[in-house]
């Protein structure tokens, strides 16, 4: 017969239940107390152990505080509604906000006692972090960003975009300014289109181009057959643009 034994259950470390309220709750069990017994308990040890508890239960929801959390210490403020519905504070610094179905914040642009409201310049919505970063997510579903003005985006360093399929722009008219290098990579196919003129202009430079398929008919001599066009646009930058 093999030496090996199965193991079952008996050898375990018994699990000490979780203390869900307060802090200083002792391990036996009070379960077994009697009213008279339980009352004597908590007159003695209540003030200690539920000392920041607070909870009032109503039909439909409830206010609490003191109580213990997942991942935090304990909650100074929440409210949690029949529906599992809430809004939480901890004593961490976080605040929580639960809709089952969406979470609106919405800013009606009117100030009480008949002040003024600047549409163009008094903050309707203000997302602001100290420190940290601001996460916007969706798992389903798009996420849009709509203004009847302008939509400014500013990094002090970089921005990235990154599209698992189409990047589309659609625009009447479409300027990019580098101070430093430009490039434009694309692993296949590459069209520059124009309805009109296009032009090719390098201020210290011929205009460079060249073929990996056939350095006679992309090479040197198609190069040297492209109209420096600079004179032209000299006369654009002098004239303002006119």
């Amino acid at each position: 017969m093999s030496d090996f034994q199965i193991d079952r259950g008996e050898n375990k470390s018994k699990i000490q239940p979780t203390n869900k309220v307060g802090k200083d709750i002792p391990s036996n069990s009070i379960a077994g107390y009697d009213e008279d017994q339980l009352k004597d308990w908590l007159e003695k040890n209540g003030e200690k152990i539920l000392k920041d508890y607070y909870h009032r239960g109503f039909n439909t929801f409830s206010v609490s505080g003191g109580t213990k959390l997942p991942k935090h210490d304990e909650s100074e403020y929440q409210v949690a509604t029949k529906s599992g519905q809430g809004v939480v504070f901890t004593n961490t610094g976080n605040c929580k906000i639960l809709g089952n179905a969406s979470v609106e914040v919405i800013s009606n642009g009117k100030k009480n006692a008949g002040a003024g409201f600047n549409k163009k310049g008094d903050a309707g919505i203000v997302i602001y972090s100290k420190d940290g970063v601001i996460h916007i997510e969706t798992l389903h579903g798009d996420i849009t960003i709509r203004s009847s003005d302008n939509v400014n985006i500013e990094a002090g360093n970089n921005v990235n975009i990154v599209a698992k399929n189409n990047i589309n722009v659609d625009c009447v008219n479409y300027k990019k300014i580098a101070t430093g290098n430009s490039s434009d990579i694309a692993e296949e196919k590459t069209l520059i289109h124009s309805g009109e003129e296009l032009t090719l202009h390098c201020d210290t430079d011929n205009v460079q181009t060249s073929s990996g398929f056939d350095e006679e008919l992309a090479g040197k001599d198609l190069r040297e057959n492209i109209v420096n066009d600079h004179e032209n646009v000299d006369a654009i930058s002098n004239s303002g643009g006119g």
